[in-house]
């Protein structure tokens, strides 16, 4: 029996040859969806949420970007985020405004009160089941 080797050139135009079957498919495919595709049955609603959204996003720009004085009385204005984010990080470095240090941590200034819950079902299984430690704290 002879043996038959598979030669470097026809494993290539195998390959090829695979490639652009797959190519012609994909063409085909193209030709015959793409042009004659119908128009969305929703086409009018989609256009108006986009309008909606890209209303909607331009004004949060707007807000992102831009000087606005919202209360007079209070000082209260609207400042453009970079600014604001400059503003921070300068006043986190210098230890002034918001982030001074405060002389009590804030964990001492919290008032932690003990609750005690009754045990509805005070049967031998249930007392066993329930091991709870109990201190006293100063």
């Amino acid at each position: 029996m002879s043996e038959t080797q598979i030669s470097k050139s026809n494993t290539l135009l195998t390959f090829l040859g695979c490639l652009g079957a797959f190519l012609v498919f994909v063409l085909i495919i193209f030709i015959a969806y793409l042009p004659n595709r119908p128009e969305r049955v929703d086409a009018q609603v989609y256009a108006t949420r986009q309008a909606k959204a890209d209303e909607s996003r331009a004004a949060g720009i707007q807000k992102l970007t831009n000087y606005e004085l919202i209360d007079a009385e209070a000082g209260t204005a609207r400042i453009p985020i970079e600014e604001a984010i400059s503003l921070t990080i300068a006043s986190y470095s210098s230890g002034e405004g918001l982030f001074a240090p405060t002389e009590a941590p804030l964990l001492e200034s919290v008032m932690v009160e003990e609750l005690e819950l009754p045990i509805e079902d005070s049967s031998p299984a249930t007392e066993e089941a329930i091991d709870i430690e109990t201190t006293e704290t100063e």
